[in-house]
């Protein structure tokens, strides 16, 4: 018995220090407000999203009633989405699933988004409207399709250091912009009769006639030309980078657009752009290839914004088919 406490005496406190450091590093391993990544999460989806090639001709004025056709026999996949409750700021998970569509022409890459939404939320003006909208994750470079997963890990969180993601974001209110009074759907549309105090000083019109009329002063979004105050932006998609939680950035270069259509309480977003880019921060489509995407919802009845939002934590696989006369 003497023997046995002496044994535990001896090596207990090693072992003690050893599950407490243990402990220490696994802690230390995870940001603050973010979960630990589970092995399902680099398990891609079975179901296969086939792009095949079909003659599609650009109509005039781009719609999803004009697309229809094109992706008449294309096989959807149904994407199972969930609340975002791996970071903070976590919720939304109103939205359960999307189908998914897709198809080229050898040129250019169309995918057709649809899912349910009792409410069309398409304009963020006050403090307390949110939009509905929703984004296509690929990762960026070539990646290995193998016979369960990918034979190299790469986060479906937004990416990693070693795999960034290029993603395809719509936005319903950006979609409205278009056709607003000056592109851009602003207070005025909250707020038909509202004023400001310059309306009621007796000198604004001369004193400060140099300050109204320059919006670039007013917004310093304008100043410092970001995109999400700008007018004009002719695309209802934004075409962004990120490697990781908190590294979401526009780029230079907006390659994707859009359209939409809401009626009887389901949305279906068409998104498009050319299968191959000059751009090194896009993803390419190689025709006989593979690749993955991933995607989110947002219900802006719901308050979904930011992280809030619906989602996919599996990455699912995207074969594009071949060019017919390849």
């Amino acid at each position: 018995m003497e023997k046995l406490f002496c044994i535990v005496k001896r090596y207990g406190v090693a072992l003690f220090c050893c599950f407490f450091l243990s402990a220490t590093l696994y802690a230390a391993d995870e940001a603050e407000g973010v979960k630990g990544i589970a092995e399902e999460e680099y398990t891609p989806t079975e179901e296969v999203l086939s792009v095949n090639f079909v003659q599609v001709e650009m109509p005039y004025h781009m719609s999803v009633k004009a697309m229809e056709g094109a992706f008449k026999n294309a096989e959807p996949v149904t994407v199972k989405l969930q609340e975002q409750d791996k970071a903070f700021p976590n919720g939304g998970g109103s939205v359960k699933s999307a189908d998914v569509k897709a198809v080229h022409d050898g040129i250019t890459i169309y995918f057709q988004i649809s899912w349910d939404d009792r409410t069309k939320d398409v304009r963020q003006i006050a403090i307390h409207e949110f939009r509905d909208a929703v984004a296509l994750m690929f990762p960026l470079g070539k990646v290995v399709i193998g016979p369960v997963g990918p034979a190299e890990h790469f986060s479906p969180r937004m990416g990693d250091r070693e795999k960034p993601v290029n993603l395809w974001h719509w936005k319903a209110d950006w979609e409205g912009d278009l056709v607003a009074k000056d592109e851009l759907e602003d207070i005025d549309a909250q707020y038909p009769n509202w004023h400001d105090d310059f309306n009621t000083n007796p000198y604004s019109v001369n004193y400060h006639k140099g300050l109204i009329s320059s919006p670039p002063i007013l917004s310093g979004g304008r100043a410092v030309h970001n995109l999400l105050s700008m007018p004009g932006r002719k695309t209802v998609v934004e075409d962004l980078n990120a490697e990781g939680f908190g590294t979401l950035t526009t780029q230079d270069h907006q390659d994707v657009n859009g359209c939409s259509n809401y009626e009887n309480g389901r949305w279906t977003v068409v998104v498009y752009r050319p299968l191959i880019t000059d751009d090194p921060y896009d993803v390419q489509f190689i025709p006989g290839e593979s690749t993955y995407f991933n995607m989110a919802v947002w219900n802006g009845s719901r308050q979904d914004r930011n992280g809030q939002k619906s989602l996919s934590m599996r990455w699912n696989p995207l074969r594009i088919g071949k060019i017919a006369w390849e």
